[in-house]
Order: structure tokens, then C-alpha cells, then sequence
């Protein structure tokens, strides 16, 4: 070890503090060696011991610097490049445009209830209440609309049952 290297090794808790102060607890002893390997190799003695006292500014640069290397050494997030990955086949556009088909099939059929069931059916459907927050917000009891609801269900699986097999089982084209 140099001469003008002891000399910045004396202050070596302070390094330590300067780490520290970085967030870095566990590493900071390592961070400060790494320093005193890259201040051996890269640096010139002049621009560290000026008039026998260390540069805090140049060994603090240096610190930050091997701090944030370390720091993006440990965050490194592994890419990988899109040609090294196997795609699998997502193309699930028929299953889609069957799903699709069959909801518009429905809701035509829904069309052509009485406007009390398609109202409380849809109310149902697409909302995240229950029959009795429905009946709660509506002022319908709740019998009403539980009855009014099981007519409505037993209605579309007696028309669409065979559709919505065929979309089960993957037979798109028959729906």
C-alpha cells in the first residue's frame, strides 16, 4: 500500500459514514475497500492528498460513484430478449367473436321481455348488487324480485342452453 493511500485509509470510518448515509448498511465496508482498489489504480496522488490533507470531495465522488454501481448491480433486472422467448399461439379471436355473438344473441332475445323482467334482469346483471340491495334502491320487495329473476333464468336456459354448450365446448361455428 502507498504512502499518500494510508493516508485516506485514517479517515476510513468517515467513508463509512458516507456510505452509510447513502442508505447502504451491509455493504458499506466492501463499497470503501472497492474504493481504496479504484483510487490505487485510477487515481493520480495529487488529485487526492493536497497539502497533506485528504480531498473529501474527490473520495466522496469516488463513493458515489462505486455506491451506485453497486446499487445497479444489485437492482439489475435481467432482460431477455423477445426473439429468445417462445410465444406461445393467443389467438383466441374466434372464441371472442363467439362470446360476442352469443351475448348480442342474448340481449335481442332479452329485448323482447316484458319491460319489468328485462329491467330487473339487467339491473341484476350488470350491476354488482344483490337481490336485496335491488329491492332496498327500488323499493320491489325482494320476493318480487327473486321470483321475477328465477323466471327470467329458467327462460334463457331453456332457449340457450345448446348455445352456450356449443360455446363450452369450443363449437363456435354452431352458435
Amino acid at each position: 500500500m502507498s504512502a499518500w493511500l494510508k493516508i485516506v485509509a485514517n479517515e476510513h470510518d468517515h467513508w463509512i459514514r458516507i456510505i452509510n448515509s447513502f442508505g447502504e448498511y451491509d455493504y458499506a465496508e466492501d463499497i470503501v475497500q472497492e474504493m481504496y482498489l479504484a483510487l490505487e489504480k485510477y487515481a493520480k496522488p495529487d488529485n487526492i492528498i493536497k497539502n497533506g490533507k485528504v480531498s473529501n470531495g474527490y473520495v466522496f465522488f469516488t463513493l458515489r460513484s462505486l455506491y451506485y454501481q453497486f446499487y445497479n448491480a444489485k437492482n439489475k433486472i435481467n432482460k431477455v430478449s423477445i426473439d429468445d422467448v417462445q410465444l406461445e399461439h393467443f389467438s383466441n379471436l374466434e372464441e371472442q367473436e363467439a362470446y360476442n355473438k352469443f351475448c348480442q344473441t342474448l340481449d335481442k332475445y332479452i329485448d323482447k321481455w316484458h319491460w319489468y323482467d328485462k329491467k330487473l334482469f339487467r339491473l341484476y346483471r350488470d350491476t354488482d348488487m344483490s337481490i336485496r340491495k335491488l329491492a332496498k334502491e327500488t323499493g320491489i320487495s325482494w320476493v318480487s324480485i327473486f321470483n321475477t329473476l328465477k323466471k327470467c333464468k329458467i327462460d334463457l336456459k331453456e332457449n340457450f342452453t345448446e348455445d352456450y354448450d356449443d360455446y363450452i365446448n369450443g363449437d363456435y361455428e354452431r352458435i
